[in-house]
């Protein structure tokens, strides 16, 4: 990965393809975390037409500061910009139209040479800005007032869907730039509605041909690679577009996508398939077993720099970056935010059980566990709990690891907060 091969990952900061460094022309500047829908989109682009590049990542100004020498690059500190031959350029729909013409392939992005195909994405794009509007005007407003604009507009993009062969909006054998400018919001619509709204869109039965679209995207290494989990989305949604107006429909689904009531975060977890409530194909689901082992190496790389971070939560500045610049921060976010180490063995004591329940599976530690549990203070229980919950919280997809690896770790996090409490 470091030499610009491999797969689609989101800790790659040189992607060739196969090409020499020298032919590289383009720097994509993303954000960290893989939070921003246009960023995705771009990157996805890029990835699809194998474009040489280089990445750098920028924070969002929801969970950090921008560098200095990126805003006077990008004065506005706007996010995705791509440098292409030392020319800075930001929107993503431009970067992606203008990356397609430079860099010809076969799966070129948009029908040029056809007017009347050319005419229909121009319609498409059209209706995927209406679809935008009226999901923010659904989710982001009390009560379910704009449920039919949304529902009537979905019912429109699925229409749509329908009128080409094959899944995609253009027909052919590929995604093309329409798809891309779809897919990062309808991603996050998925688990917004359910969690604000109680509706559930994907397997309803009401969008058949959105179903099979998305499906046809999960296939694609470099669309997985890319795509974030219900429980990220519905805490990175807020510090961007606002905050979600949730009705009593959606009470069923809130603790089962947040973990609020440990109701889905807790083991044992049901196994993952195409029917889950946030679901997996079997193409890349790795099995119980699988997405534990995924969880413990991540977490064994972060090694001491995992428990230093959860030991934030005692160094006085967690919420303060937050409270100083407004609602629009993520309550997530604390750049900076410095630990205290009083009870930093204590957390990593807590942190190698979870790696051990990870890699050998969690009813054969529970002995050790208790052992290690059995003569600490109350006051140090009480620290490593609060330690615990707040890395549990912060477990980000796909910036720390997959969906399947990201689960089993909140919930053998919650296994161990579980034995401390008793």
């Amino acid at each position: 990965r470091a030499k610009g091969g491999g797969g689609t990952h989101n800790d790659a900061t040189l992607r060739l393809f196969g090409k020499k460094e020298s032919d590289v022309r383009v720097v994509l500047y993303r954000d960290h975390a893989a939070w921003c829908p246009y960023c995705q989109k771009t990157w996805l682009l890029m990835e699809e037409k194998q474009i040489p590049y280089r990445i750098e990542k920028i924070n969002m100004r929801s969970y950090g500061d921008k560098p200095d020498w990126f805003l006077q690059k990008v004065p506005r500190g706007l996010l995705p910009a791509v440098e292409i031959d030392g020319k800075m350029m930001t929107e993503s729909l431009q970067i992606m139209q203008t990356l397609d013409q430079m860099f010809p392939t076969d799966n070129m992005m948009l029908p040029y040479g056809d007017k009347a195909k050319m005419g229909l994405a121009q319609d498409l794009l059209g209706l995927e800005r209406e679809l935008f509007g009226a999901w923010c005007s659904y989710v982001f407003q009390p009560g379910e007032r704009a449920k039919g604009l949304f529902e009537s507009t979905m019912s429109r993009v699925d229409k749509a869907l329908g009128a080409t062969p094959g899944p995609w909006f253009l027909g052919g054998d590929y995604p093309t730039l329409v798809d891309m400018q779809y897919v990062s919001h309808i991603e996050r619509m998925l688990p917004s509605c359910l969690y604000w709204k109680g509706m559930r869109i994907r397997g309803s039965g009401k969008y058949p041909n959105v179903d099979a679209w998305f499906a046809a995207f999960e296939e694609r290494p470099t669309y997985v690679a890319t795509k974030g989990d219900f429980y990220t989305h519905v805490t990175d949604i807020p510090p961007q577009y606002g905050p979600g107006q949730p009705v009593d429909a959606a009470a069923p689904f809130i603790p089962k996508i947040d973990g609020s009531a440990r109701e889905g975060w807790s083991l044992p977890l049901p196994p993952l398939s195409g029917d889950s409530l946030e679901p997996v194909l079997e193409c890349w689901n790795p099995g119980e077993e699988g997405a534990r082992h995924e969880a413990a190496l991540k977490l064994s790389e972060g090694g001491e720099k995992v428990s230093k971070f959860a030991c934030r939560v005692y160094g006085g500045e967690v919420g303060k970056w937050r409270i100083q610049g407004g609602g629009m921060r993520s309550e997530l976010a604390d750049p900076g935010a410095p630990s205290d180490e009083r009870f930093l063995e204590d957390v990593s004591t807590a942190l190698r059980h979870v790696s051990n329940a990870l890699i050998n599976g969690h009813e054969s530690c529970a002995a050790a566990l208790k052992a290690d549990l059995a003569d600490a203070p109350k006051a140090r229980k009480e620290a490593v709990l609060e330690c615990l919950d707040y890395l549990r919280l912060r477990v980000s997809v796909p910036r720390d690891m997959s969906y399947p690896a990201a689960r089993q770790l909140r919930a053998h996090i919650q296994w161990v907060m579980d034995a401390v409490q008793a």
